[in-house]
């Protein structure tokens, strides 16, 4: 009797340890299947950062260091620490080019045929020298002094031809098309204005 009772115990015993043990297991189980979720293994206040370096397939294969945030849920925010060098490149371009155009008078006098509106406010002094800018451009020298000095003062020019040599013999095959006609316009402008035309060196 008394062994039947002490093998009941055991058995009662039993039953509880593996009903303690499937608990603990299905518990274990229901954690690791939350925390595989979206939401569910990180909150919104955890983040993961990582620094990965990229290689940008440009010209010169600027290398870019971006910073990723990995947020719950397979977000992601990605910022560029560093421009690429092609970009600071053009925009060094940009401010030279534009520095430039601000030594000119008409800065486009040698690619486009200008109009009245693009001459509409230059003096008559101002019409001269836009004139002469065509020339200077190619590498004119001017016999007036005062031309001389107003364009030496300009970072692009750089007199290679005497005043004879270049009207005798490099006008022709310097200047453009569009440059002649430009310098013809020019030069009726300035004396539609005065019928003298500007005088030098006064």
């Amino acid at each position: 009797m008394d062994k039947a009772k002490e093998r009941d115990g055991f058995r009662i015993a039993a039953a509880v340890l593996a009903v303690a043990i499937v608990l603990v297991c299905a518990g274990g189980i229901f954690m690791t299947v939350r925390s595989q979720e979206p939401g569910g293994g990180y909150t919104q206040a955890e983040e993961k950062t990582e620094t990965l370096k990229v290689i940008e397939p440009k010209k010169g294969e600027t290398e870019v260091v971006k910073s990723i945030s990995v947020l719950a849920g397979g977000s992601s925010k990605e910022t560029d620490s560093k421009k690429p060098k092609e970009d600071e490149k053009k925009e060094d371009k940009d401010k030279e080019q534009a520095a430039e155009n601000k030594d000119y008078i008409l800065p486009s006098s040698s690619t486009k045929l200008l109009t009245n509106s693009d001459i509409a406010g230059l003096s008559l002094k101002e019409l001269n020298y836009a004139k002469n800018e065509i020339y200077a451009r190619h590498g004119r020298k001017f016999d007036s002094n005062e031309l001389r000095t107003y364009f030496e003062s300009k970072s692009w020019y750089e007199g290679r031809y005497s005043a004879a040599d270049f009207d005798n013999n490099y006008s022709a095959g310097l200047l453009s098309d569009t440059e002649r006609k430009n310098a013809e316009f020019l030069k009726s402008a300035e004396y539609a204005m005065s019928g003298s035309g500007y005088q030098l060196d006064q």
